[in-house]
C-alpha cells in the first residue's frame, strides 16, 4: 500500500485492472466492491478519504423527491445502506427514521401528491400528511407557521458522512485495494481511443480500465479527450449545534433547511443551494447555468470574491467535527449559518438558542440539470465517470460504486443508469439545453 504525503516505493508496479480517481464515497465504494469481486485497484486521493464533500455533507439518505433518472439508484442505494455495517463490519452512523419535508404553500403540496403519484409504482413507501399526522411526528413545530402539508418516507434514512467514506475506504483496503494518497493525477492516458492510465508525480500508472470520480476536479480531467461535462461547484455551508436532550429521529426539510440528528444528538444543518465561487470554468460554462440561476436566484450566489478565499479563511478555527481536513480550506458562509440558525429556530422553538458546536463548508460539484453524470463514454475506451451529484451523492454512494464495479467487468449494471450518461450533454448541444 502507498501512503502519506506522495508516491511510495511500496508500489511495486505499474499496471492495475482498474485505477479509481477520487476518494470520496463513489471512489472508496468502487474501489471497495471492485477489491471484493477480485480486481487488482488502485486508487488515488489527492488529499485523504472524504476530505472533500463525501465527508462534509448533511449526512441524508433519501429516496423521497429524488429526480425520477437518478430514483432508481436512490432505491437501490437505500437497501445496501440497511445492510451496509454488517457488510463493511463498521458503525457508518446509520439510522432508518424516515423523511419529512414540509410544503408551505398549496402548490408545493400538490407538488408532493403529483411526486408522491409518479413514484408510486416504484414501490416507494412515501405517503402525504395532513396537519394532525404532521403534529403527531413533529410536536415541536411552531403553530401558526403556516405548514400546509408535508411528505414521508419512512424507509429514508441518515448516515455519519466522513465515518461511512473511511469504512468503505477501509474494507477495500482489506481487500486488497491500493491507495496512493496525496498526489494528484494530472493526467488522463489514452492510446487508439482506448484509456491506458493516469499520470501522477511525473509517473505513468496503467490500467485498461479508469474510473474518474475526481469530484470538481472531473471535467478538467476529461475536457483534453473532448469530453463536454459543463461542471460547476457550489460551497456549501454546514453547522453543528450542541447536542439536544432527547432523539430527533427524522430528517426534517423545512422551506431552506436541512434538519438531521448526528450520532452524538446533536443537529446537523444546511440551507438548500449555496455560493458558486467564481472561477474559469464558471466563464466557460456560465450559459448551461442561466436558466438554473434565474430559477433559484438565492439558492445559486455567485461569489465574486472567491480568488481571495485562501486569505480570508487561512486564521479559521478547524471544525469540532468527524471530517477530514482538506487542502482546499474552504471557509463557511456565516450568513448561511445564521439563516439555518433562524428558520430552525422559527419552525421548531425548542430547539431555539442552539449554541453552536462547529460549523465547516465543502465543495459540491454540479450539473445544469442537477443529476450525476454516470458511465461510460462513447469518446473513450475504458473510461468510467461518475460526477455531478449536485449534494446527492453521499446517499447514492453505495450504490453507484457497486454499479461501477459491475461496469468495470463488462456487467450490466443492476439498476438503470440509461438517463445519466455523461455524453448527454454533447447530444443536448450547448444552446438548446434545458433542464
Amino acid at each position: 500500500m502507498a501512503q502519506g504525503s506522495g508516491i511510495r516505493s511500496t508500489v511495486l508496479t505499474d499496471t492495475w485492472d482498474v485505477i479509481i480517481v477520487g476518494g470520496g464515497i463513489v471512489g472508496c465504494s468502487a474501489a471497495y466492491y471492485a477489491a471484493k469481486s477480485g480486481l487488482r485497484v488502485l486508487l488515488f486521493e489527492r488529499d485523504t478519504p472524504g476530505s472533500g464533500q463525501s465527508g462534509r455533507n448533511l449526512g441524508f439518505v433519501r429516496q423521497q423527491a429524488r429526480d425520477f433518472r437518478e430514483l432508481p439508484l436512490a432505491m437501490g442505494a437505500l437497501k445496501l445502506w440497511e445492510g451496509l455495517e454488517r457488510d463493511l463490519g463498521r458503525n457508518v452512523g446509520w439510522f432508518q427514521g424516515g423523511n419529512i419535508a414540509l410544503a408551505m404553500t398549496d402548490a408545493e403540496r400538490e407538488q408532493h401528491a403529483a411526486w408522491q403519484s409518479e413514484a408510486r409504482p416504484y414501490g416507494l413507501d412515501t405517503v402525504t400528511l395532513d396537519a394532525s399526522q404532521i403534529m403527531a411526528k413533529l410536536p415541536h413545530l411552531a403553530p401558526g407557521v403556516g405548514v400546509k402539508g408535508a411528505m414521508f418516507t419512512a424507509s429514508d434514512g441518515r448516515a455519519e458522512p466522513g465515518r461511512a467514506t473511511r469504512a468503505f475506504f477501509d474494507a477495500a483496503l482489506e481487500h486488497g485495494a491500493e491507495v496512493i494518497l496525496g498526489s494528484r493525477v494530472s493526467k488522463l492516458e489514452t492510446a487508439a481511443g482506448q484509456v491506458i492510465g493516469v499520470w501522477s508525480g511525473g509517473r505513468l500508472f496503467r490500467a485498461e480500465t479508469v474510473v474518474c470520480a475526481a469530484g470538481a476536479n472531473t471535467a478538467a480531467l476529461v475536457r483534453p479527450l473532448g469530453i463536454l461535462l459543463p461542471q460547476e461547484i457550489i460551497r456549501a455551508t454546514v453547522v453543528k449545534t450542541e447536542p439536544l436532550a432527547e432523539p430527533f429521529p427524522y430528517c426534517l426539510s423545512c422551506p431552506m433547511t436541512g434538519v438531521r440528528q448526528s450520532a452524538d444528538g446533536a443537529l446537523v444543518l444546511s440551507v438548500a443551494g449555496g455560493e458558486y465561487d467564481i472561477r474559469w470554468d464558471s466563464i466557460r460554462y456560465a450559459r448551461w447555468y442561466l436558466k438554473l440561476r434565474r430559477e433559484q436566484p438565492e439558492s445559486s450566489r455567485i461569489n465574486y470574491l472567491s480568488p481571495f478565499r485562501k486569505l480570508l479563511s487561512r486564521n479559521a478555527p478547524p471544525p469540532l467535527a468527524d471530517i477530514a481536513p482538506t487542502s482546499e480550506n474552504v471557509p463557511p458562509n456565516s450568513k448561511r449559518i445564521q439563516q439555518a440558525l433562524n428558520e430552525v429556530g422559527h419552525f421548531l422553538p425548542p430547539f431555539a438558542g442552539l449554541g453552536v458546536r462547529a460549523s465547516w463548508a465543502g465543495y459540491i460539484d454540479t450539473l445544469p440539470d442537477l443529476v450525476p453524470a454516470i458511465g461510460a463514454s462513447t469518446k473513450v475506451s475504458g473510461l468510467l465517470i461518475a460526477t455531478g451529484f449536485s449534494g446527492h451523492g453521499f446517499g447514492l454512494g453505495p450504490m453507484v460504486g457497486k454499479v461501477l464495479s459491475q461496469m468495470m467487468r463488462a456487467q450490466p449494471p443492476c439498476v438503470d443508469i440509461s438517463q445519466l450518461s455523461p455524453d448527454r450533454f454533447e447530444r443536448a448541444g450547448r444552446m438548446t439545453f434545458s433542464r
